[in-house]
């Protein structure tokens, strides 16, 4: 009798646990797009320049423009999302996570009055999230997006 009673526990058990595994895993597979991927970060320096180098906690004024990877379009650029500001650049501080990783990495070692391009992996860039206007909600960069940035360094600040 007690053998019995402890077959039907553990297969009770045994169903309860597979009934929540089942209910758990209810989530969709994400698919994504190949011509919207960026295998690794990759450096290109279409001018390299002259000027004092980047360092990790120097303080960097670019100009950039930034588009969305994609594989079908000349030069891999898809929708334009971002652009600094014409006049008078964007400045930040390299190195110390106040940026996206690929730009914390892909900006190290680049000298005034240089160019470089980023091809920058989704977890390197904005991840699985993506970005979205902080006015509207609207998404500016989707989840899973690899990105393309064409950088110039204007100026150095060092530590």
């Amino acid at each position: 009798m007690k053998s019995v009673f402890q077959l039907i526990a553990t297969l009770a058990c045994a169903v309860a646990l597979t009934a929540c595994g089942a209910a758990a895993n209810t989530e969709k597979p994400v698919v994504l797009d190949p011509n919207t991927q960026v295998k690794e970060l990759t450096i290109t320096n279409p001018v390299v320049g002259t000027g004092t180098a980047a360092a990790a906690g120097d303080t960097l004024l670019v100009t950039y423009t930034g588009w969305l990877y994609d594989a079908t379009k000349p030069d891999n650029k898809g929708k334009q999302f971002d652009a600094s500001p014409a006049l008078t650049g964007f400045e930040f501080p390299l190195g110390i996570g106040k940026m996206i990783l690929g730009w914390d990495r892909g900006l190290v070692g680049m000298q005034v009055g240089g160019t470089r391009r980023l091809l920058i992996p989704y977890d390197l860039g904005y991840g699985v999230s993506g970005s979205r206007d902080p006015v509207t909600g609207a998404v500016v960069i989707p989840a899973y997006a690899g990105l393309v940035f064409d950088i110039t360094l204007v100026k150095v600040t060092k530590k």
